[in-house]
């Protein structure tokens, strides 16, 4: 490929962090070890390494969209600011071309001290824009930011919402050649994140290479023509978008499971299926974005319900509700597992679980043509918001290292809104199902 074509350039890159375990430690490295060496003794290092990305590789044509994934900790956000400049490597070499726009800890260059529009003319400035470029855009930058007369008050006077818009505005209209943009289509409210997709589409359009980070991976998919998977600072995958979002969540099973495992209480119940009817037609309408499905089976309806079983998209605080996964066997198969992710607006994961977790539930040898209902009984102890439950199906391949291939995958199987009020706002972190149920049916039934 000439390098003519080539936006950006990542060879062998590697980033090594000091960790120090307490603070004088940070004093006795920086003298220490000089005066060991003058003495002539061997130098003593009082720190530990720690390697955010070892010997990444990767090339960006021009015009190129790529996304990269992983779970965090994996060095996205590391990597991302050595592209842009904000930090050296420790090994390996970064070659970018073109002006940089980085969408990253959003007003983080904004001085408090000034006015929403002096901090538009110093952070344009940074961002390389002349002072001509910056006239001819600021109708354009504050009109998107859309805070009306705040625009002239200092932002200390800010909320953290207005800030972030103000400092999206202007990264998005300088007009790069190269966009990074790490979890910004989270800010603001749902009508400013709909604006900021749609101008990140535009910049793609006209030509701009775009490194797009997010932990919504159907953002992932509909933007991007390549994506890079990250794990513990090392590269799993780049290529095509779908295989390297089955990668991920392959990935992220095998983490889930290898650090939570918990013994529940399950039975296997009996079956009157008269009510899994509703809900199916509803479900085929929406559960087709970003879908990631072999044919060997398939979920057929995903709903959440309230103890008496009547389906509810509203959630109380302490709630006792069921998450019911519908799916019909197309293709023999010796075992099947299903799991579900819980994650919030941002597209983060709160909550997994699968059913080899919960007391080794697979289902084993199911009949081709029936349908099994598996469900899932929790108490919702979550902050006050929206959630979006993920649904998968796969087929264990080598649980010892948690291998699994993908059969269904829903992104978006249901949603649901959490209301809180007069309860803490917390995260359940160590929350899990407490009851587990299947029911296997035949076509007769339903």
């Amino acid at each position: 490929m000439s390098s003519k074509e080539i936006a950006i350039r990542v060879e062998n890159l590697s980033k090594c962090f000091a960790m120090y375990a307490q603070p004088n430690d940070r004093l006795k490295q920086f003298a220490f070890p000089r005066l060991q060496s003058l003495f002539g003794y061997e130098r003593k290092r009082y720190y530990k390494e720690f390697w955010a990305l070892q010997d990444i590789s990767f090339e960006v044509k021009k015009g190129e969209t790529v996304g990269i994934i992983g779970r965090n900790g994996s060095g996205k956000s590391t990597l991302l600011q050595m592209i842009c400049g904000t930090l050296t490597p420790t090994t390996g070499s970064i070659q970018t071309k073109g002006r940089i726009a980085a969408l990253l800890e959003l007003g983080s260059g904004f001085n408090p001290e000034f006015t929403g529009l002096e901090n538009i003319h110093m952070n344009a400035a940074v961002l390389g824009l002349s002072n001509e470029e910056i006239d001819q855009r600021l109708d354009k930058i504050i009109a998107f930011a859309d805070i009306g007369e705040f625009i002239d008050q200092p932002v200390k006077t800010y909320s953290s919402g207005m800030m972030v818009r103000l400092a999206f505005s202007v990264a998005i209209h300088v007009e790069p050649d190269i966009l990074v943009v790490d979890e910004a289509l989270s800010v603001g409210d749902a009508y400013f994140q709909a604006k900021c997709a749609k101008m990140i589409q535009n910049i793609i359009a006209s030509g701009s290479t775009v490194l797009f980070v997010s932990h919504d991976t159907a953002s992932v998919k509909s933007l991007c023509s390549r994506a890079l998977l990250l794990d513990s600072g090392r590269s799993l995958y780049l290529g095509e978008v779908n295989t390297a979002v089955e990668k991920y969540y392959t990935a992220l099973v095998h983490s889930q499971r290898a650090g939570k495992s918990m013994p529940v209480d399950t039975k296997v119940v009996a079956s009157d299926s008269s009510e899994l009817n509703d809900g199916i037609e509803a479900f085929k309408s929406h559960a087709y974005f970003q879908r990631i499905s072999n044919g060997v089976a398939e979920f057929i309806n995903v709903s959440l319900a309230n103890k008496d079983g009547q389906i509810i998209d509203t959630v109380e605080f302490g709630q006792t509700v069921v998450l019911r996964q519908v799916l019909r066997i197309h293709k023999s198969v010796s075992s099947l597992g299903l799991a579900y992710h819980i994650r919030d607006k941002n597209g983060k994961d709160i909550i997994y679980s699968d059913t080899a977790l919960e007391g080794d539930r697979n289902i084993v040898d199911p009949r081709v043509g029936n349908i099994y209902v598996v469900e899932w009984e929790f108490t919702a102890f979550l902050r006050e918001g929206a959630y979006v439950i993920s649904s998968m199906l796969s087929e264990p391949i080598n649980m010892a290292i948690g291998e699994v291939d993908v059969i269904d995958f829903v992104p978006i199987s249901t949603k649901f809104v959490l209301s809180s009020a007069g309860h803490p706002q917390i995260y359940a972190a160590a929350y899990w199902s407490n009851s587990l149920r299947i029911r296997e049916l035949n076509d007769d039934n339903i």
